[in-house]
């Protein structure tokens, strides 16, 4: 499905002439805010783990064996 929106979103402009978000800006943001962005609550460390988790939870094994074939082999 992301797939889909990614392929066919565009940005539209209003009628004053400013740029509107699509989809895929906002589709952006709210990962970005998800899994990106501090949370309140939290020491810096665990942000720092959380972050750093979510990205690696984020990018798929097969994807990661494949980089690591890049960078290594």
């Amino acid at each position: 499905m992301l797939h889909l929106i990614w392929s066919k979103d565009s940005n539209a402009t209003s009628e004053d002439g400013k740029e509107l978000k699509g989809v895929r800006a906002r589709l952006l943001e709210c990962y970005r805010s998800l899994y990106f962005d501090p949370l309140p609550d939290m020491e810096p460390k665990q942000q720092v783990n959380r972050i750093a988790k979510n990205m690696i939870e984020f990018v798929p094994p097969s994807r990661c064996l494949c980089m690591l074939h890049t960078h290594v082999g």
